[in-house]
């Protein structure tokens, strides 16, 4: 089995019974950047909504996966309401690290030790894999490019928008702006992955952006990129034609082309279509 180096650093944030949110442990550390983007992320701060179970997101080059636990009576954490584990790493394979994530908390609520999140952490990136009595085991080969691929919904995506899938196509070829929306994340980063599936020969990856917040930090990396795929759950951002050349909304069904980029991609839809 081959290590696991594309693994960057591995947090742990708590919620307590009083409702604080803290930052409590990191290896080997992380930028007070990440540290920002990531407790945006994870909602955590907030009073009545659940946090998501499992999201990822973009920061820079690297990618941040973050799973959040509820604590419960039998855990070895008496004073923390919930926490979330958070893996930063230099790939985007969401199964991958969330099977990883799942591992690590599970140990974490059974020992409360983020000395064992330790070793197991240690012996993923040194030897591809850990194995626990009761918590499962993680296998980083089992989770290579083509089966990660093979889990993309590219049959789905062509059956919701059909011929107009063709456009999806022509913008990924000509490195154009999208933006996807969808109301809920859960189903916006489910989509999103299946982008790249769609042209396997470029590595689609290097300008995808699973999901991005309308805040100054997260647009301004944004604008660094000539083109992107970039997921947003905010509807509001369908007003932001300064941001995409085709929008594509996934629960309404619809493609959206804008004026400054319809006729280069109307012209090679044709093309594409004789």
């Amino acid at each position: 089995m081959a290590p696991l180096t594309d693994l960057l650093s591995c947090s742990i944030i708590e919620k307590d019974c009083n409702g604080d949110v803290l930052w409590t442990w990191s290896y080997p550390a992380v930028t007070e950047s990440q540290k920002t983007v990531v407790m945006r992320k994870c909602n955590l701060k907030l009073e009545h909504n659940s946090p998501h179970v499992f999201v990822c997101a973009r920061h820079g080059h690297d990618w941040f996966y973050i799973y959040c636990s509820e604590v419960f009576d039998s855990d070895k954490l008496p004073k923390v309401k919930q926490f979330a584990l958070v893996l930063f790493a230099k790939d985007f394979n969401p199964q991958k690290y969330e099977v990883l994530s799942r591992v690590l908390s599970k140990m974490y609520c059974k020992t409360g030790k983020p000395t064992e999140i330790l070793q197991l952490y240690l012996s993923v990136f040194t030897k591809g894999s850990c194995s626990t009595q009761e918590n499962g085991t993680f296998v980083s080969d089992d989770f290579n490019t083509h089966r990660f691929a093979a889990n993309t919904n590219v049959r789905e995506l062509i059956k919701t928008f059909e011929l107009e899938t063709i456009l999806i196509y022509t913008a990924l070829l000509l490195k154009k702006r999208i933006v996807v929306y969808h109301h809920s994340l859960e189903q916006l980063l489910k989509w999103i992955r299946t982008f790249p599936a769609l042209m396997r020969h470029r590595k689609v990856t290097d300008n995808l952006f699973p999901w991005i917040d309308l805040v100054n930090d997260e647009l301004t990396e944004l604008k660094r990129h000539p083109y992107y795929v970039a997921g947003c759950n905010n509807s509001s951002i369908s007003s932001r034609t300064d941001l995409y050349d085709l929008f594509v909304n996934i629960p309404a069904r619809e493609i959206t082309v804008t004026s400054h980029a319809k006729g280069r991609i109307d012209r090679n839809k044709s093309y594409l279509l004789e």
